[in-house]
């Protein structure tokens, strides 16, 4: 490629490239901009042709016009042998001389001027090889990535203002934060993410369909599903325990190369359990944005042990004396502290899942295995915070030692549900806590407050006709359905601690005669949760409102 004065300042002007550039800069730019049609082969071979090309054209002239001179010079001397003539010869010599020694003259100036110069196409070649020559060897190309096809733009991940299935959320606005992860902002996933989810899910299927081998499971994936896999385990960020046990040490962070060999190994003591990070938001987004109950509480990160000894401190006394000599009446710490104590209980979800579906099908198997277990966990998180037991689950609202229980005596009235409301008593309501404050109950019980007339005479609603806001009395109205219609409950929500003492887990087998002799893998998903209210006076609860 000619690069003349007039490219290079084309590409001054178009590539951002600057005036004293180098020569090698300059042709880099030209090849980049010849590639994404930034310049046309019309307007590169216009600005390649400059005075250089008239004067090599010129050049050719010359020498033309030398051998005309000498065949000339030639002729002359033939007539002069023939018939010599001093003067003539002499003049004829000259003349001709002349215009060879200022052709040669002009030859030798256009000959310094292109010294150097590229002359041939085959530097585009090189230009092209050099693009890519800080990350490969200088003018080879350099090959993509599986994980470059896909788009690895974030955002952070909002709280939407409706649900899915169009009811308002409880915490419209306000940006998702993992609080296992010490409260990390959660991204929304980018297709990178998702490719690589779907990579990872792919590899569990592939490895529990070949006995359980993760050397075998790897081998067996696709080029591109291995590539994914291949730049998670270098690149991406992982959670989880690198041992199997109780103790999540991996956060947040790269494997390390003895992790990656374990991850497709398996070699460790209790297995290697950890997930990407991407997995592990996708999982947690799913209840997060659909929750009804789940999103409103404290939600707080443990690392370790299956029980949490915990405290509660009740409220100071204070007293007026009188004059000297009156005593003023002490405060009695009798049941000012009292204990916290929470047992983290484990969470398990399962799927069996045909194997020649596995090696068929085209969907993305890691999104919809994500999604349904995100789907479940949302539910029975939301179920237990309501009416939990406390036995084998974490405690919830409705059945909390000594909570405040409101006679209804199984009618639905405004006065019934002022009682539940102001049964939770004004100082709990802090600014910090008190919008996690809401009303729940089924959708049945619902629809009974909001049909409570003005009179009976009257037939518009106490509470207004703008049904789908799901408030009453200025709170927010949570369903579930684990309940039953005559069970309500008004409670801050803030003050119910879940500790989530394990992230989203996935193991796999094939093994047994039922999996072998139906041909189908299951796939077990297990997490670890504890849980229960604060005080039993951040609540009020009823048990007879009408069935």
């Amino acid at each position: 490629m000619n690069m003349t004065k007039a490219l290079k300042a084309w590409i001054v002007e178009h590539m951002s490239v600057a005036n004293d550039a180098s020569d090698d800069d300059f042709r880099k730019a030209a090849s980049e901009a010849l590639l994404d049609g930034t310049l046309t082969p019309v307007k590169c071979a216009e600005l390649t042709v400059d005075k250089q090309d008239e004067k090599a054209s010129e050049l050719s002239t010359k020498l033309d016009t030398i051998a005309d001179g000498l065949a000339k010079l030639t002729e002359t001397l033939v007539k002069a042998a023939e018939k010599p003539d001093d003067a003539v010869v002499a003049a004829e010599k000259a003349k001709a001389e002349a215009e060879v020694a200022a052709a040669a003259e002009k030859a030798k100036a256009v000959e310094l001027e292109n010294k150097g110069t590229p002359e041939t196409l085959d530097d585009l070649t090189k230009a092209i090889g050099a693009i890519g020559a800080d990350q490969g060897k200088a003018g080879e190309p350099r090959v993509k990535g599986a994980h470059e096809m896909y788009d690895d733009k974030k955002s952070t991940a909002m709280y939407p203002a409706v649900r899915e299935d169009g009811k308002p959320h409880a915490k419209a606005g306000q940006v998702m934060t993992n609080f296992a992860e010490g409260g990390r902002a959660i991204n929304t996933a980018s297709e990178r993410d998702k490719a690589v989810v779907g990579a990872f899910g792919k590899f569990l299927c592939s490895k529990a369909r070949l006995g359980g081998s993760g050397t075998f499971g790897l081998q067996a994936l696709p080029d591109h599903d291995k590539e994914l896999l291949q730049y998670a385990m270098r690149e991406c960020k992982w959670c989880g325990a690198s041992d199997g046990g109780d103790y999540s040490d991996i956060k947040d962070r790269r494997l390390t190369p003895r992790e990656q060999k374990d991850l497709i190994e398996d070699a460790t003591s209790g297995g290697f359990e950890a997930v990407p990070i991407a997995f592990d938001d996708m999982v947690i987004q799913t209840p997060l944005l659909n929750g009804e109950l789940f999103p409103l509480v404290n939600t707080i990160p443990l690392d370790r042990g299956t029980r949490v000894e915990a405290v509660t401190v009740g409220q100071v006394g204070s007293a007026w004396g009188g004059i000297d000599a009156t005593a003023v009446a002490l405060f009695n710490t009798l049941g000012y502290v009292t204990a916290f104590n929470t047992t983290i209980h484990r969470w398990q979800g399962s799927i069996q899942v045909g194997l020649d579906f596995l090696s068929d099908t085209p969907i993305d198997f890691g999104m919809i295995i994500t999604q349904q277990y995100g789907q479940q966990l949302l539910e029975d998180l939301d179920n237990v915070i309501a009416n939990g037991t406390g036995a084998l689950q974490p405690e919830g609202v409705m059945n909390k030692a000594a909570v405040t229980t409101i006679a209804w005596g199984g009618a639905t009235s405004l006065g019934n549900y002022e009682s539940l409301r102001f049964g939770v008593t004004q100082q709990e309501h802090q600014a910090v806590t008190a919008g996690s404050a809401v009303f729940c109950g089924t959708e049945t019980s619902y629809q009974r407050a909001r049909a409570l007339p003005v009179g009976a005479g009257d037939a518009r609603r106490l509470g207004g006709m703008d049904y789908d806001k799901r408030n009453w009395m200025e709170r927010p109205y949570r369903f579930n359905n684990n309940i039953a219609n005559n069970q309500i409950f008004y409670a801050i929500l803030a003050h119910y601690r879940m500790y989530r003492r394990r992230g989203l887990t996935i193991t796999s087998t094939k093994e047994g005669s039922t999996l072998v002799g139906r041909n189908e893998v299951l796939f077990v998903a297990m997490a670890r949760y504890g849980g229960q209210l604060e005080r039993a006076t951040n609540a009020a609860v009823t048990v007879t409102a009408p069935a």
